[in-house]
């Protein structure tokens, strides 16, 4: 697996001239943990040849929105590329888990109904998964935080492809 600090670096620009912030990162004990991720996303590993581990971060930008990422490592390429399909095709199923933030954040727990986006990528082993969700937790505008997520998703992504081939 991709160590924490390589995959997840500090900062990341957003492309419009502010920041992502990491706020936390973190190895997970396994790839299934019921808060991590959902039936249908445990059934298929659980089906598959194995997840080595999953890793994940809590960033936000300069207006509070918050951006979750998290990064399964598989034991088979193959599952990967299956992984990030199924996924992608189902847009509106979330099966990975937004992080609630930590204390002293000044960001707030935003409630279960709050709007929220999501995209996948993957590179050899490593699928990432990006999520992102207003400041307000509002329910609309959901392409400009598509928008918001992806410089974030492709950095993370860079890291792990670089991480992926290097091996």
């Amino acid at each position: 697996m991709i160590p924490l600090s390589k995959a997840f670096p500090v900062h990341v620009a957003d492309g419009n001239g502010g920041t992502f912030t990491r706020l936390g990162s973190a190895v997970l004990k396994s790839c299934t943990e019921p808060d991590s991720v959902g039936s249908a996303l445990a059934a298929e590993i659980a089906a598959g040849n194995g997840c080595l581990g999953e890793e994940i971060a809590l960033y936000k930008d300069t207006h509070n929105n918050q951006f979750n990422l998290a990064i399964f490592t598989m034991k088979d390429s193959q599952e990967t590329v299956k992984l990030v399909t199924q996924l992608t095709m189902n847009f509106n199923d979330y099966e990975v888990a937004a992080q609630a933030p930590p204390p002293g954040s000044g960001l707030p727990t935003l409630p279960a109904d709050s709007g929220m986006v999501q995209a996948f990528t993957g590179q050899g082993r490593a699928m990432v998964a990006g999520l992102g969700q207003w400041s307000d937790g509002r329910t609309s505008e959901y392409q400009k935080l598509v928008d918001r997520l992806e410089p974030l998703l492709k950095a993370v992504s860079k890291n792990v492809a670089g991480y992926e081939t290097a091996n």
